[in-house]
């Protein structure tokens, strides 16, 4: 650094000067004793630095403001306050205030533009909303990127080379810019990939909402170092005379070494963050180097300039903090606890491991009880399995409710058996399995858990200050091992009437075979029974998609799901070709009941639109606004966003039609 500090110094040996001190730079020396170019272009180059300065600091005033108004608007919107309505429809609630129907009008019109996916083939499945926030915040960027640059050029002789010049322009305080907002959106990136997220507990936005900002605000921040290095090798290696002795002395300097170490890191990052590159290396590949080599970046990037350490410093901050939270998550579930066996001290899980096979893999059902705070429907934890490595977890949700005090909590989890940690976990059970005396418990093979949360949100919250969570109606979709989220949802929203008022509620879940159903069949052989009472609005619908009906030489079509809705009825189930008897099929679970149906689809998918349309027309309640929870492949969340906004009314909502007030709660976590 020390050649760039006397290219913006005049004579330090000169008495009457005097050191002006510049937030995030180099001093300079004043007055200039150069030549009138070499005088102009350091005024300018400070102005811009200063001026650079000021952008971070007021970005980071826009980002502290839109967190306040996020947060603002979590604890001050309007909540419905409804009127009981007396006589034969006691109990259903009458109209809203009307500052909460314009309230939900307003959303119900925004999801109706924002919801549906769009440029999928370059983003993946993301919103329009979220392509939006990004548009608007790389809008942002480019604006603060090229306002307050000094667009001159000046010609300045070279000292010590009588007859060469130096070209100098307005590039190197534009490189020093984007530099600069590369540094301040860092710790902003991190607190974005944060599971221990502040954004999160203010706003109650799930931690995963924000990674789409995170890969792309990464991606921003690579495109930023890029140019902020291409401009600067113009000027070093091109602009400034003589060459190329000027660039060999330019690129040996100690922090011009840290900085290509940094763009070095910053690409690499970028590289094996692209999803065609994860499915070759693998996601625990990718995972562990882009802790390890983020962490030595943050680094690099101090070493680069330390005048602007504070970014650096902040996001090391964030990043400990995260940690430090996790690690606290783990100790408060597992250890302080007494057990009469074990006495204080740290405590795995035990949890029973009971493997499904089957030609995609296989499924694992994990079942523990442990000591611990109970959870929320819909949130998750992440589980360490040490007897496969004490390094490794893997995001679970919970596919079961837990149990009120003193009664400790039961864990069930539907795991896919994939690549990776749950590869793992499936040839943890076989070797288990084929050791009958080890780890074996009356015939029950046990490892080990270590847990780390819970994280999410509820599926249920409380509405306003009451403890009960306002009355909605609920049609939950799931695909596979997606049932993890929706089933202890129906649970718990069907296990008192008082919970939803009548609001009606289904269970649609799609799997490939009978034998899949084999994985929760207590769970729902209990469903059943609540679907056929009267007490309870509940209805299920299973479709099996790669198997046909052995009593059935046709196989049920799509198209016979698209039957004429019927709005002036609430009990009518979902439409089906094949609804089968206990008779028709190999698994106990799918035993056909009362509003419980099975169909069979060869080779073809049920349509998502048609459901959700069938369930607003035919079963929702028009006094209660409509929820719709799913789980399952991406196609399935791609569907299911469009049919949610295309079913969304803001005119019907602001008239009191809740059917028309739709809210899509989309986990596509497997499980």
């Amino acid at each position: 650094m020390a050649s760039l500090h006397l290219r913006h110094i005049a004579n330090a040996a000169d008495s009457n000067s005097t050191i002006v001190g510049h937030w995030g730079y180099v001093d300079r020396i004043l007055p200039c004793t150069n030549d009138a170019g070499s005088c102009a272009y350091l005024d300018a180059v400070y102005w811009m630095h200063d001026i650079s300065m000021l952008y971070t600091f007021i970005m980071w005033a826009v980002i502290g403001g839109i967190f306040v108004i996020a947060v603002a608007l979590r604890f001050m919107k309007p909540v419905a306050t409804r009127k009981s309505i007396a006589g034969p429809e006691a109990q259903k609630m009458g109209a809203s205030s009307a500052s909460y129907r314009a309230w939900r009008a307003s959303l119900a019109g925004l999801r109706r533009v924002l919801l549906p996916e769009s440029l999928t083939a370059f983003f993946g499945n993301v919103t329009r909303l979220q392509l939006l926030i990004l548009a608007i915040v790389l809008a942002y960027l480019l604006v603060f990127s090229l306002v307050g640059i000094v667009y001159k050029t000046w010609i300045t002789p070279v000292k010590a080379h009588p007859g060469m010049f130096n070209t100098r322009t307005g590039l190197g305080g534009f490189s020093d810019r984007v530099g600069a907002l590369a540094y301040a959106l860092t710790p902003l990136t991190i607190a974005l990939a944060s599971r221990e997220s502040i954004l999160s507990l203010a706003t109650g936005i799930p931690y995963q909402s924000f990674n789409f900002l995170h890969r792309w605000l990464g991606r921003v921040i690579f495109v930023q170092s890029f140019i902020h290095t291409l401009g600067w090798t113009l000027i070093e290696g091109n602009f400034y005379k003589p060459q190329p002795i000027t660039y060999a002395a330019f690129i040996k300097e100690k922090y011009i070494v840290w900085g290509i170490v940094a763009m070095a890191l910053i690409t690499f990052l970028y590289i094996f963050s692209l999803r065609s590159v994860i499915k070759r290396t693998g996601y625990e590949f990718f995972r562990k180097t882009h802790y390890v080599v983020a962490a030595v970046y943050i680094g690099a990037c101090w070493a680069h300039w330390s005048h602007l350490a504070c970014w650096m410093i902040a996001a090391l901050g964030i990043w400990g903090i995260d940690r430090g939270l996790r690690l606290l998550r783990t100790l408060l579930i597992h250890v302080g606890y007494v057990d009469g066996s074990k006495g204080f001290g740290f405590h795995a899980a035990q949890a029973s491991i009971k493997y499904f096979d089957d030609v995609d893999g296989g499924v694992i059902r994990l079942e523990y009880t442990h000591n611990h705070e109970a959870w929320e429907v819909g949130q998750h934890f992440f589980l360490c399995f040490p007897a496969l490595s004490v390094w490794q977890s893997h995001p679970l949700t919970v596919a079961s409710v837990p149990g009120q005090h003193p009664e400790s909590p039961r864990h069930v989890y539907i795991i896919r058996c994939r690549s990776g940690e749950t590869g793992r976990l499936k040839k943890l059970y076989l070797e288990l399995a084929s050791q009958p005396n080890a780890d074996s418990k009356d015939g029950t093979l046990t490892t080990p858990v270590v847990m780390s949360g819970p994280y999410g949100s509820s599926l249920l919250p409380s509405s306003g200050d009451s403890q009960l969570p306002e009355p909605t109606n609920i049609l939950t979709v799931a695909g596979g091992t997606g049932i993890t989220l929706t089933l202890p949802l129906v649970q718990l929203a069907t296990s008192s009437p008082a919970l939803l008022q009548g609001a009606a509620v289904d269970l649609v879940w799609t799997i490939r075979r009978v034998s899949n159903a084999d994985w929760i069949a207590q769970e729902l052989e209990g469903l059943r029974k609540r679907a056929a009472s009267s007490a309870s609005n509940l209805r299920i619908h299973i479709f099996i998609t790669q198997e046909s009906s052995a009593s059935s030489s046709a196989t049920p079509s799509v198209s016979s799901l698209q039957e004429k809705i019927q709005p002036d009825t609430h009990t009518q189930p979902l439409p089906s070709s094949s609804s089968v008897s206990s008779m028709e099929i190999n698994s106990q679970a799918l035993q056909s009941s009362k509003n419980f149906s099975v169909t069979y689809l060869t080779d073809a998918r049920p349509s998502i639109e048609e459901i959700v349309r069938t369930f607003v027309g035919t079963r929702a309640e028009p006094a209660f606004r409509t929820r719709v929870v799913a789980s399952g492949p991406n196609e399935m969340g791609k569907d299911l966003r469009a049919a949610v906004a295309g079913l969304c009314d803001a005119g019907k909502v602001w008239k009191g039609d809740g059917t028309r007030d739709l809210e899509l709660v989309w986990d596509d976590r497997m499980g």
